[in-house]
């Protein structure tokens, strides 16, 4: 397929899954709600494109380039591609949430109405909850700050040591403003042993947040290297997340309300789908330009901010477990890499494959990396690039497909 079709592809999917659940919605407000989120990203993805090529120039004037290793050998190897493109889709995302915010003071119905009537007429406005406002902007603060700190390592080359910790940092707003509940529900086989239902774990509970935005945030940064890889990975978690969210406003059978009231489940994951959906959109018009051949690398700046932007969703939609089924390939490449993280095996400032510039395929190296990349080749076998690129993705897609079917499947049973 050519480089158009397979991203057309994979964006049907993504978002076509997403607009089906809309139309499920019987909730007015809500289906509006989303409609105007959905406009907006649209928005931002055509800011995302405009905006990537620009960053791209400016980034190159200044050196921030590399070449790719993974061309090694062949001309499109000396070619120096700019970094940090993430910068563009980072910036218009927030730009985006913000408008989406600004949404939320209005009557949906009533702003149309306005818009047609050529800006004239009466606005109604709704009543916003305050905790609603904290949690929003504290959100809006951990992911701009993650965003700059991204930055700020793709221009310093901050020892990836330090990077472990940088999430910290970022997340100081949310934990300082958090206001939801420090317990998790447990599973109904540990209650039938007598546990209690629901377990209090107070300040254990803000450190399990600063622990999950930590590994969000490194996880997608050390399952790369590959053009289109970290983009396309959190395209697609964004897209299975919103769908979760939009399902579970739905009320879609096998997406109960747990032991919550159904308005606290609705308004979490409502907010959740406003942060998904322009994370979609404008990873999409980043990955126009990094998918295969790559005219531009994301850089760290894009990973931090992505990887943050799930955690907090995640965090602040209360379904933290659910999310982490979305990653298992990130848990199974952080835990198969802790051996060369900690030092215990060599590892090298680039754990990439070797590449063979007389086939054009890639290949594990004679002692492998400890991540998923080489053995995805150790397991099936050489290939090219855009192949592996694939291959990895399409383990993604399962990953969520299993979390779906398992939400399903074990409703009533586990909580």
């Amino acid at each position: 397929m050519s480089r158009a079709v397979q991203l057309a592809a994979l964006g049907l999917v993504g978002f076509g899954l997403p607009a089906w659940a809309v139309t499920l919605i019987s909730d007015v407000r809500a289906q509006q709600l989303i409609v105007a989120c959905a406009i907006v990203s649209f928005l931002g993805f055509l800011g995302t494109v405009y905006l990537v090529p620009k960053v791209a120039a400016k980034t190159q004037a200044r050196g921030i380039c590399g070449k790719d290793l993974n061309k090694k050998g062949t001309p499109a190897g000396d070619i120096p591609i700019p970094e940090s493109a993430g910068l563009a889709p980072g910036c218009v995302f927030l730009l985006c949430v913000i408008c989406f915010e600004l949404l939320h003071y209005y009557d949906i119905g009533s702003l149309v109405g306005f818009v047609r009537s050529g800006f004239t007429g009466e606005l109604k406005t709704e009543p916003i909850a305050e905790a609603w406002l904290v949690d929003y902007n504290a959100a809006l603060a951990t992911i701009g700050f993650m965003l700059f700190l991204g930055f700020s390592d793709d221009v310093l080359d901050i020892r990836w040591r330090v990077k472990l910790i940088l999430p910290l940092f970022a997340s100081l707003p949310l934990l300082v403003a958090y206001s939801g509940g420090t317990g998790i529900a447990l599973p109904k086989p540990l209650a039938a042993l007598g546990l209690p239902a629901y377990l209090e774990l107070g300040l254990l509970y803000k450190v399990y947040m600063v622990m999950l935005g930590i590994f969000c945030t490194n996880s997608i940064n050390i399952l790369a290297g590959v053009n289109g890889l970290e983009a396309g990975q959190t395209f697609i978690v964004a897209c299975a997340v919103l769908l979760h969210n939009l399902l579970t406003v739905a009320g879609w059978p096998g997406w109960g309300a747990g032991g919550a009231t159904p308005g606290d489940v609705r308004d979490g994951h409502l907010f959740s789908a406003g942060l998904m959906l322009p994370l979609a959109a404008t990873t999409f018009g980043l990955l126009v330009f990094n998918w295969y051949p790559s005219k531009v690398f994301v850089g760290d700046t894009f990973t931090y901010f992505a990887g943050m932007t799930i955690a907090v969703a995640g965090i602040l939609g209360h379904f933290s477990e659910t999310l982490l089924l979305f990653l298992l390939p990130q848990v199974f490449n952080f835990v198969y890499s802790l051996p060369q993280l900690f030092g215990i095996v060599h590892c090298p400032r680039h754990r990439l494959p070797v590449f063979d510039p007389a086939t054009g395929l890639l290949r594990p190296k004679d002692a492998p990396d400890w991540n998923l990349v080489n053995l995805t080749l150790q397991l099936f076998g050489r290939c090219g690039e855009n192949a592996l690129c694939i291959r990895l993705l399409a383990l993604q897609v399962a990953s969520c497909a299993l979390t779906f079917g398992l939400r399903y499947l074990l409703q009533g049973y586990y909580k």
